[in-house]
């Protein structure tokens, strides 16, 4: 049996979205539920067919898939196996015959075969159970089981508001941010949490997000309301984390420091020290202040490119000096005209009087 310890979240979710709700291969399967009918359908190549000894017995059809088709072959015993971009029908009636050592977790006789089926082949098996109507999706080492629609439903839309509400809060902490900024001297637990907050909308999004594309079409309000709150969220976990750590880090080093974050878990001791500072204990990091180099407030309230902002840095070091200077002095810095070095410190000088 191969090995797919190295199969990506993303495989599944393409094979959930053949199965989502506005789909005709979604409708057949509610049909099959709702006649109270039993099926297994294996999702194959004709050629890895015909070179499995997986499946005996049955009839070929080589037909065009249709919702109908699938539906009434439903009612007969045995598999139906299907092309795996469920297209057409290639054959009813197969008994599977996968191998008996292959490990698994299913107690029913259909549901053992299809995740048997699915792990030896490296292929999409859906199995209805006539008892439970439950759809269960198995994908090479894989099983998704489809909840009841409304129940989905209800469970996105309420994690979809808490969301909505972290992000709010987030931002008002973002404009709290840029206040202190000015000051450059920022609380490192204020920046600490600030990434945590994010990080924490961005895993929680990404949880919701299967449930989401098992809803199809039931689900796009549900996407959009999610599109708003992750807007431009990866891009500010980006440059917060260029911003304060401890030593300078490009683009890519970034992403590796978010990532670390991401994984371990979120508290205030281990981002900070993801970001590199060295702090025994949290009653040390809440005295600690940390002065930011400038790249969150350049690119999202000035709307400088990324390569102009590193130029300023480079210059001015942080967003302190950088307060300072006048724009005689800003213009001088490659990509820094007369117009984009009136326009920084118009731009600051604005944030500086929200403080006062």
């Amino acid at each position: 049996m191969p090995d797919y310890t190295e199969q990506t979240t993303q495989d599944i979710l393409e094979k959930i979205k053949l199965l989502s709700p506005g789909t005709k291969l979604r409708r057949a399967l509610d049909d099959i539920i709702h006649a109270q009918l039993g099926a297994l359908i294996v999702f194959i190549n004709e050629d890895d067919m015909k070179n499995s000894n997986v499946f005996q017995s049955g009839f070929r059809l080589d037909c065009p898939f249709t919702p109908e088709k699938l539906y009434e072959l439903s009612k007969m015993d045995g598999a139906i196996v299907m092309d795996e971009n469920a297209t057409k029908i290639l054959a009813a009636n197969v008994h599977l015959v996968p191998d008996p050592s292959i490990p698994t977790s299913e107690t029913g006789t259909r549901h053992r075969t299809a995740e048997r089926v699915a792990k030896q082949l490296g292929k999409m098996v859906v199995a209805i159970s006539k008892r439970r109507n439950v759809v269960t999706l198995y994908y090479r080492d894989r099983k998704h089981v489809f909840e009841d629609i409304n129940f989905v439903l209800t469970k996105v839309g309420q994690t979809i508001n808490a969301l909505e509400r972290f992000r709010e809060s987030f931002d008002r902490d973002l404009e709290r941010l840029d206040e202190i900024e000015i000051e450059g001297r920022v609380p490192l637990e204020f920046v600490c949490e600030l990434l945590i907050r994010g990080v924490e909308i961005n895993t929680i999004s990404a949880n919701i997000q299967t449930s989401i594309i098992e809803l199809g079409n039931e689900g796009k309000l549900a996407q959009l309301r999610l599109r708003e709150v992750l807007s431009d969220l990866d891009e500010i976990i980006k440059l917060l984390v260029m911003d304060y750590s401890k030593k300078e880090v490009t683009e890519e080093e970034a992403a590796k420091i978010t990532e670390a974050i991401t994984k371990s878990e979120h508290k205030i001791m281990n981002v900070s020290k993801a970001l590199g500072y060295d702090v025994p204990n949290i009653q040390q990091l809440s005295e600690v202040r940390v002065s930011p180099r400038g790249y969150r407030i350049l690119r999202n309230e000035v709307h400088i490119p990324m390569n102009i902002s590193q130029n300023v840095i480079k210059s001015f070091h942080s967003i302190d000096k950088l307060v300072k200077t006048n724009a005689s002095v800003l213009q001088k810095v490659d990509g820094i005209g007369s117009k984009r070095a009136k326009a920084i410190v118009k731009r600051l000088r604005e944030i500086k009087k929200r403080r006062v």
